[in-house]
């Protein structure tokens, strides 16, 4: 494979460096705003649905979306919306009428987790909180912010991550939510303008549906491989490792910002609104980004560009095309992708530690201006973890699989059923469920990583049992019913519910 370097105009270069440089100016800004940890990591619950909105979209839109959606569309095509992208926006849906009734059931809510610690106590509360820690950091943003900078300017991968992780954790670090919100709304602008004028420009550039479809056959070595690309079928990938794809959508269920997003607004109108508002935004976005995917694979096959790996494909085609200008705008689009994802994790990660675990175990008489203090430190913590696990993943979709399995298994089942069952449920359920999921989602990586097989035509661990073969991505598909089992057996058969220890 070839590597590439995209040359960008000192036009481009001043947009780009401007973005930064207001949203640096935005976190400071809003640093004078804060009155307590409520202003700080809720907004003061004051976010309405244009707010919501913005910082919904950016933030379920990050670089897993951007680079992770046209990987798929680079290799498979179209599947990429209908397995991947799809069932995601099915879910963003549910959530429109969850949300309002989860805003309703805690009113004076915070986070996911503290729904576990009211429903099952410490030992289920923390188990969640560990979850939605680990899931909450950046390594994908990370490992997309030292990709982007390495494309344009040549920096070493580590030095890019670094420099990605400091931006974001500069401005999140002094403004909190209101902070991560404003920035969110300014980049989710950003992220739609330029992933929405790329894709027409290049799409049109090549010469439409002809041009492309030529490409492809090129690309392929036949007109049937190509046809694969406008396959809902998905050409190469296994059925199986498509199903885990989808199931990895059960993550909007249970993400740890959403539920922070759902806290903070003024009201669950709002949130109907911002989601109503929200879904064809993501509809559109996955959309064209599936067909950038195709588009650089065309690209290719026409030799407009190298052959490069489907992620600079995506960044080369469009910058092939693309003014001067409008290319720092695409550059500050890609940026905005991942920062306004991380920034909402890393306050999010840091909210974990300080309120949930500091706060509700540690020291629950604790300040707001030490739980503050400790959420802070905690983000710092989350951007050292999320740059060490940038350098250990190889794929960004391995990172998201991984990120998945954890908060689908440990949180989502004891959540839910926590939340919208009729009797109130009993505490070692929810102790049994977040363990079993956590310690078995840990330890299926651990094991797919250290013993299994790396498949280089597949480019995934597999595990060999037998002739059995697991790929890793299966872990989702193994272990979130064994959960399910897991709680409704220790539900059937346990005693206390949090009302009778409450009561004694």
């Amino acid at each position: 494979m070839d590597e590439i370097v995209v040359q960008l105009h000192i036009i481009d270069w001043l947009i780009i460096l401007g973005y930064i440089g207001f949203m640096l100016f935005i976190g400071f800004w809003f640093s004078k705003k804060q009155r307590n940890f409520d202003d700080y990591f809720m907004a003061g619950r004051t976010l309405t649905a244009p707010l919501l909105v913005g910082t919904l979209v950016s933030t379920f839109y990050g670089l897993d979306t951007l680079f992770g959606t046209s990987e798929v569309g680079f290799y498979e095509g179209i599947s990429a919306f209908f397995a991947y992208s799809l069932p995601y926006t099915a879910l963003y849906v549910v959530m429109a009428f969850l949300a309002p009734k989860f805003k309703e059931a805690f009113p004076s809510g915070t986070t996911m987790q503290e729904i576990a610690f009211k429903k099952y106590g410490k030992p289920a509360g923390i188990m969640t909180s560990i979850a939605s820690f680990l899931y909450s950091t950046n390594t994908m943003e990370m490992m997309g912010i030292g990709f982007i900078l390495h494309l344009v300017a040549g920096t070493p991968f580590w030095l890019g991550t670094i420099i990605g992780a400091v931006i974001v954790i500069v401005y999140t670090w002094t403004g909190g939510l209101w902070a991560v919100t404003f920035t969110d709304f300014i980049q989710f602008i950003a992220m739609m303008i330029t992933v929405g004028v790329g894709l027409i420009i290049g799409w049109s550039a090549i010469g439409g549906f002809e041009n492309v479809f030529q490409g492809l056959v090129e690309w392929t070595g036949s007109a049937e491989d190509a046809g694969y690309f406008f396959s809902v079928g998905a050409g190469y990938l296994t059925p199986w490792t498509l199903v885990a794809y989808s199931v990895t959508a059960l993550a909007v269920l249970a993400e740890p910002a959403f539920f922070q997003r759902m806290f903070a607004a003024s009201g669950p109108k709002e949130i109907k609104k911002a989601f109503a508002i929200g879904v064809p935004m993501w509809l559109s976005f996955d959309w064209a980004v599936t067909f950038l995917g195709i588009l650089g694979a065309a690209a290719i096959g026409l030799e407009i560009i190298p052959e490069v790996e489907a992620n600079e494909a995506l960044f080369a085609v469009v910058t092939n095309y693309l003014p001067v200008g409008l290319v720092g705008v695409f550059v500050a689009g890609v940026l905005a992708a991942a920062m306004s994802t991380a920034d909402s994790y890393f306050l999010v990660a840091g909210g974990v530690v300080g309120y949930d675990l500091y706060k509700g175990v540690i020291n629950p008489k604790a300040s707001d201006k030490k739980v503050q203090q400790v959420t802070r430190y905690a983000m710092l913590a989350s951007a050292a973890l999320s740059i060490a696990l940038a350098f250990t993943f190889e794929r960004i979709m391995e990172v998201w699989v991984f990120q998945a399995t954890i908060i689908v298994t440990t949180a989502l089942i004891p959540v839910y059923f926590g939340t919208f069952s009729r009797k109130a449920p009993k505490k070692i359920a929810g102790t049994l469920a977040t363990a079993f999921g956590l310690i078995a989602s840990v330890g299926w990586y651990i094991w797919s990583n250290f013993f299994g097989t790396w498949s280089e035509d597949w480019e995934v661990y597999i595990i060999k049992i037998g002739n059995l073969e697991l790929w890793q991505e299966y872990g989702i598909l193994i272990i979130t019913p064994m959960v399910f089992i897991v709680y409704l057996v220790a539900n059937a058969l346990g005693k206390e519910t949090m009302i009778d220890k409450e009561a004694k």
